[in-house]
């Protein structure tokens, strides 16, 4: 058993990573308690180390998930604008595919023909016993693995030469891993992304045993691009979702076949999608207000995009009134609420004066918020900024923590063997003698 490493846990938590801290022998209880005594000073630095990592992480995250809410909203703000908010698309036949338009897309007729799905690869191992099962003996291996032009490598050793280490390994790099359980055995599975150009290439140098594993792997799926014709014209796709092939219109195919898509005006749709967006920006808004009671209280990049989203709703300008008439007003809280039945008599009387409410070659409101939304959450934002700066700040006590727990295990180790030297009567060595 790893006796100073269950006694590193014990202290510091297992969350400090500790690794393999083990001793040759067992030591008494005695020694581990000495052990524990002489380095309990060192107890409250390790729980503060991951304290603040926790920290850290926390505010990461709450930074993507406020990064993710920007960008949801967006694309519904963004699909209202230009004709986005009164078009309706429908197709001929059901199985072959579904489309949404957004504000691009202009009325007619187009036929596509879709002859092949786009699809990942899909490769299995050899089973092995069990997950936990050791594979071969341990002896550093490196695994080689990606697609076209761009690999990873990743090393395989004693500490995760089984398939659940193999898999976590692979995971870890970025790669869809995973195991398969059935009555005989256990086997991995690997995914690549989709489309042809995706194909895994994997070569193994080291263990054999973990060299025949690979080797051994079956496709049970070849990775493949969509085919398809629009109006005539072949387009070859990674994925299933086409959004070049119809200007302002996106295809998420679902099965080969024949369909005519055709994009028509419609007012119809204009109440349906002014609820989409209010039910959006109040989604947005609820968002933001549990991170600012959660992982983002008093973080500053939510408090700036909270502000300008406040001020963009406050400022409606002369917008406002003729807002109000065709039933969109804000309460204290920057929420946005809908009188349906004073929509429904707007668009009634003035279909077009209600769309140019929220698109008119930039200045209604769903044109503003999308604009807006984009400085806010997009690439050189102040929320991408805040990521980038919580994302080093992380690697940071990462780093410190590795070292530290470095330093702890060979402290550890070293004060055992003293102890135990002194308690078998062999003498005191002192402790640099037994670090060095």
């Amino acid at each position: 058993m790893n006796y100073v490493s269950g006694l590193l846990s014990n202290m510091y938590g297992s969350s400090l990573g500790l690794g393999n801290a083990g001793t040759a022998g067992t030591p008494s209880s005695s020694v581990l308690a000495r052990v524990e005594q002489t380095m309990a000073a060192q107890r409250g630095v390790a729980a503060k180390l991951n304290a603040n990592i926790n920290s850290s992480q926390a505010r990461l995250s709450g930074l993507g998930q406020l990064q993710a809410a920007l960008s949801q909203f967006q694309d519904v703000a963004e699909r209202l604008a230009g004709t986005g908010l009164s078009t309706r698309a429908s197709t001929s036949s059901t199985g072959v595919l579904g489309v949404a338009t957004n504000g691009k897309a202009e009325p007619g007729s187009h036929t596509v023909k879709v002859s092949q799905l786009a699809q990942q690869q899909i490769l299995i191992s050899p089973e092995a016993q069990t997950p936990d099962t050791p594979l071969g003996t341990g002896s550093p291996t490196v695994i080689r693995i990606g697609s076209g032009d761009s690999s990873k490598s990743i090393t395989i050793d004693s500490r995760n030469n089984t398939l659940q280490g193999i898999a976590e390994a692979l995971k870890n790099a970025g790669f869809d891993a995973s195991l398969v359980r059935s009555s005989t055995g256990t086997s991995l599975q690997l995914r690549s992304a989709s489309g042809e150009a995706s194909a895994l290439k994997i070569s193994v140098a080291g263990d054999a045993t973990v060299r025949q594993l690979f080797n051994g792997m079956e496709q049970t799926q070849a990775a493949q691009d969509a085919l398809l014709t629009v109006n005539g014209k072949a387009i070859r796709s990674a994925d299933n979702s086409i959004e070049s092939a119809i200007a302002g219109t996106t295809l998420n195919l679902t099965g080969k076949g024949e369909t005519t898509v055709t994009i028509a005006r419609d007012n119809g749709q204009i109440a349906k999608n002014v609820e989409s967006f209010v039910s959006g920006f109040n989604a947005l808004q609820d968002r933001l207000g549990a991170l600012q009671k959660g992982a983002l209280k008093g973080n500053q990049a939510l408090t700036q995009v909270s502000a300008q989203l406040g001020d963009m709703v406050r400022n409606a300008g002369s917008n406002k009134e003729t807002l109000a008439n065709a039933g969109i007003s804000f309460d204290d809280s920057g929420r946005i609420k809908l009188d349906k039945d004073k929509l429904t008599a707007a668009i009634a009387n003035d279909a077009e004066g209600v769309a140019k409410l929220f698109t008119n070659e930039g200045r209604g409101l769903a044109d503003a918020l999308g604009k807006r939304l984009e400085a806010l959450g997009g690439e050189r934002s102040v929320v991408s900024r805040a990521m980038t700066q919580a994302d080093r700040e992380v690697d940071t006590l990462q780093d410190r923590k590795a070292k530290m727990a470095q330093a702890l295990t060979l402290q550890a180790q070293a004060l055992v063997r003293m102890y135990s030297q002194e308690e078998q009567g062999g003498g005191t060595s002192s402790l640099l003698d037994l670090l060095a």
